[in-house]
């Protein structure tokens, strides 16, 4: 009996709940960067400084100054501003962004390419445990660097096991889950990047200003990292990859194999035109999202330094987040069993579009105005992970499925994971607040258009498709 076809399970469930773990603690750990810059920054001391309020003064002397636009001499000259790492700059935007991708891109197709060539030799669980393995140590080692590069390594040490997390367990949800809750499995799995990023806020802000056992920043990134180290003894001892035991009726012909039959099914999947359009649309998609995520903090630190975020951006990420990327799961599950594969990304397209001038009032209007759109935002946009997924899942062949998807991420963060630190020139020359604009809502703009543009080919297979059904009973009535 096929595996996918016994639809959800104790089993099935509690193996989600580990990957989705795994995936939790890999996101706070790739986020945490991004809710400490300004502490790190200045400890360490890398990036751009500028001009700030002394508020303990300014507070003895019941005065608002600012020192907003000030330069080192006239700020040091003033009493009530000093000159400081202000977390922003290449260095923040090249640790942020490149530092990682760079790392977590290469290390997903290797990887990914690895557990599907040795199909029968690699447990793909024991990859998934190592990597989580990898992400938590490095995470807890990022809390005793003294310097730059330190930083930079460790950062690379957490995409490298991170990397595993999409590939790994999105072809095992693939294996899993039939298509009829397989959006809704692979949403559950993508709670993983909303609760991750909305805890890195809490541990970022909060557990920093707690200065537990006087750690300041240190202390988020060892607390983040410890769970992770008895998630991955889970993952390697509790379950077990469903595949080991499919291992010898695959030998018996039901995969193409490896060497040149693996390569030319790899690249008919990939160069398929669906997923050429689909990795352009996500090239936007991913730029806008990551283009905020790095620049959540430091946008309100910028306009709105005396507005406390982190229970907006948590109740943003979790709530909104959560309940988007389910959503989009649960409802592209229901569509397509009426309307076919490319409903899922009509629903994408629409969601997309309509997040985009909520994205524009976070941006435009001051707090908590900017956090009620910030909310809608994340309902609407955030349907886009796991429905993505599931469609790439569904239209490549299963014996390429963890490359292609590897593969996928790989351009994806190749450039929309680079594409985000455009924001430091572009706001100095059109100023920061432009520069999101162009970044964020632009980018979403031009992602929903693909997306649907993404479509087209789908309903033309699905055409053909249908007519080959059709055909069939009177070819064999000929053939009679």
């Amino acid at each position: 009996m096929d595996a996918t076809s016994q639809g959800w399970t104790l089993s099935k469930a509690l193996f989600l709940s580990y990957m989705a773990l795994s995936y939790v603690i890999g996101e706070i750990a790739h986020f945490l960067i991004n809710t400490t810059s300004r502490e790190v920054a200045r400890e360490i001391q890398f990036g751009d400084q500028a001009c700030f309020v002394n508020k303990t003064r300014a507070a003895e002397l019941n005065s608002n100054a600012s020192c907003t636009g000030y330069n080192e001499t006239s700020c040091t000259e003033e009493p009530l501003c000093y000159w400081e790492y202000s977390g922003l700059g290449y260095e923040y935007q090249i640790l942020a962004g490149p530092a990682f991708i760079g790392v977590f891109t290469v290390s997903a197709m290797l990887l990914a390419v690895l557990s599907d060539f040795l199909y029968d030799k690699l447990s793909r669980t024991v990859l998934l445990a190592a990597g989580t393995f990898t992400f938590s140590s490095a995470c807890i080692l990022m809390g005793l660097a003294s310097q730059y590069w330190h930083l930079v390594i460790l950062r690379g040490l957490i995409a490298m096991g991170e990397s595993v997390c999409r590939p790994i367990s999105g072809a095992l949800i693939a294996e899993l889950f039939p298509p009829s809750s397989r959006g809704v499995a692979n949403g559950i799995f993508s709670w993983g990047v909303y609760y991750g990023y909305g805890l890195a806020y809490v541990f970022g802000i909060y557990i920093t200003e707690a200065d537990i056992a006087g750690y300041g920043w240190r202390a988020p990134y060892v607390l983040a990292g410890i769970p992770g180290l008895l998630i991955s003894v889970l993952l390697c001892f509790a379950v077990k990859d469903p595949r080991c035991s499919q291992v010898g009726e695959s030998k018996q012909g039901s995969r193409s194999g490896g060497g040149l039959p693996y390569f030319k099914s790899l690249l008919r999947n990939f160069l398929s035109p669906s997923m050429i359009i689909l990795l352009l649309a996500a090239f936007a998609r991913h730029t806008a999202g990551l283009a905020w995520a790095y620049n959540t903090r430091l946008f309100f630190q910028t306009y709105y330094p005396d507005f406390d975020i982190v229970l907006w951006i948590l109740c943003a990420s979790v709530i909104g987040g959560s309940f988007g990327v389910f959503a989009g799961g649960f409802f592209s599950d229901r569509l397509v069993k009426h309307l076919g594969l490319p409903s899922r990304l009509w629903l994408l397209a629409l969601c997309t579009l309509l997040a985009a001038p909520l994205a524009v009032g976070t941006l435009y209007f001051p707090p908590p105005q900017a956090m009620y759109c910030l909310i809608a935002y994340y309902f609407l946009a955030e349907t886009w992970f796991a429905v993505l997924f599931t469609v790439i899942v569904e239209i490549v062949d299963p014996e390429v499925r963890s490359t292609c998807i590897a593969i996928f991420l790989f351009c994806m963060n190749q450039v929309g994971g680079n594409l985000p630190i455009v924001v430091t020139p572009l706001s100095k020359t059109l100023g920061y607040r432009t520069a999101m604009y162009v970044m964020w809502p632009g980018s979403l703009t031009i992602s929903s258009v693909l997306f649907l543009t993404a479509s087209l080919p789908l309903i033309i297979r699905q055409r053909r498709m249908r007519n080959e059904l059709m055909n069939e009973p009177a070819s064999d009535e000929k053939s009679d």
